[in-house]
């Protein structure tokens, strides 16, 4: 496997910006581009950054539209205080509204924040690129590598789309692109984006947050934490699921709700699988399901970096998982987990096998995942080379 740790991007960056006598706290707004608060990856590292950089002393404050209509204009969600703009009620129109709604709020604002960190690559982005000329600082915009390539404003296909291309043209005057794994920053400089502006630049995770106590009543537990929706694979970890022998030793949990819930029931009922298989529900909190499990499992089609892969392995888990990007950066075969080819079952069986034929091997394997995560991915090393971008350092 590729060594995930790249590059000039990341090597040439400081660890902590603290380390600089300089070191003035910054008003730092994080932008998503869609509903805030939320239970996805996205959010879930908006919230761990804002959570973070006001613990190192920086004032946070987070810009999302009001897609929720009773959801209020201002108010403090976890600490940090959260601003909604109202998304324009225009019939086919709304989107493009929003753009320019949310031009004319950066310029009315822009002697506000010192650093402006967007986190998804969509409407507002390209809105922040028209404005860019008129902005006090650099601009960061985070690239997650899935869906942005697929049918979003980098896919290759619709580069000729006059909206897409007029998105990405706007973009591309921002200062830097955050690629958070190795496969984003190829895709990055592949689409011809320059190398000056590409910065690989992992999640954080806070790892103070985890730790890990496994039960000890005879069952080796296998744990999902996610969305049941179809690009999450969790159709095929339920197929796995059935052709592995001996259950009775085996109990998989599935932490999450979605459309495909109903569905996925169906078929754990229909195939005799009620035994072995819990369907937790949907939780803002999902540590103590990581810390009473043995295994984490990652079945998803498409990603970028998983959170869902990081927190596990923060919380000293082995992981299998799918052979897609972002999990490629993370799991090494046979050092702290296995991967399997997206979409296989039979394969992703094999993986599962692997890992829970060894229970003894299991503490070994997810010491391997932390101290990895320690290395790579600790909040002080990814704040750090944040708060470079922040400042325009290269």
């Amino acid at each position: 496997m590729t060594d995930p740790r790249p590059s000039r991007a990341l090597q040439s960056q400081p660890s902590d910006a603290r380390a600089d006598d300089r070191f003035q706290p910054l008003r730092i707004w994080l932008v998503i581009d869609g509903f805030y608060p939320w239970p996805g990856g996205t959010e879930s590292q908006v919230a761990t950054l804002a959570r973070l950089f006001q613990q190192r002393g920086h004032a946070v404050r987070i810009i999302a539209p009001r897609l929720d209509p009773t959801k209020p204009l201002d108010e403090m969600v976890e600490g940090a205080r959260v601003t909604r703009i109202d998304y324009p009620k225009i019939k086919g129109l709304g989107a493009v509204a929003l753009i320019f709604k949310f031009m004319a709020f950066l310029l009315k604002h822009r002697r506000q924040f010192d650093a402006l960190h967007i986190h998804m690559a969509k409407n507002l982005a390209a809105a922040t690129g028209a404005v860019r000329a008129w902005l006090p600082c650099p601009v960061v915009v985070k690239i997650s590598g899935a869906w942005e390539f697929d049918g979003g404003v980098l896919d290759p296909a619709l580069h000729n789309h006059p909206v897409y291309a007029t998105l990405r043209r706007l973009m591309q005057r921002l200062d830097t692109f955050q690629a958070i794994s190795v496969e984003t920053q190829k895709r990055l400089l592949a689409s011809g984006m320059s190398a000056d502006q590409v910065r690989y630049i992992p999640n954080a995770v806070d790892l103070s947050l985890y730790e890990h106590a496994p039960r000890h009543d005879g069952r080796l537990r296998v744990v999902y934490t996610g969305r049941l929706t179809p690009v999450k694979g969790v159709d095929v970890l339920l197929k796995a699921w059935a052709l592995l022998p001996d259950r009775s030793r085996l109990e998989l949990v599935l932490v999450g709700d979605g459309p495909q819930r109903a569905e996925l029931e169906q078929f754990v009922a229909d195939n005799g699988l009620g035994d072995s298989v819990v369907f937790a529900g949907w939780t803002s909190n999902v540590r103590p399901a990581l810390r009473e499990a043995d295994v984490y499992v990652q079945p998803s089609l498409n990603e970028g970096l998983p959170n869902s892969v990081l927190e596990a392995m923060a919380a000293r888990l082995p992981v299998v998982a799918t052979r897609v990007s972002g999990n490629e950066d993370l799991v090494r075969e046979g050092v702290n987990g296995y991967l399997a080819p997206a979409g296989d079952p039979r394969a992703l069986a094999e993986a599962l096998g692997m890992a829970l034929a060894t229970p003894a091997a299991l503490e070994r394997m997810g010491e391997a995942s932390r101290r990895f995560v320690e290395e790579t991915y600790g909040a002080e090393r990814v704040l750090g080379l944040l708060e470079a971008a922040y400042r325009g350092r290269h």
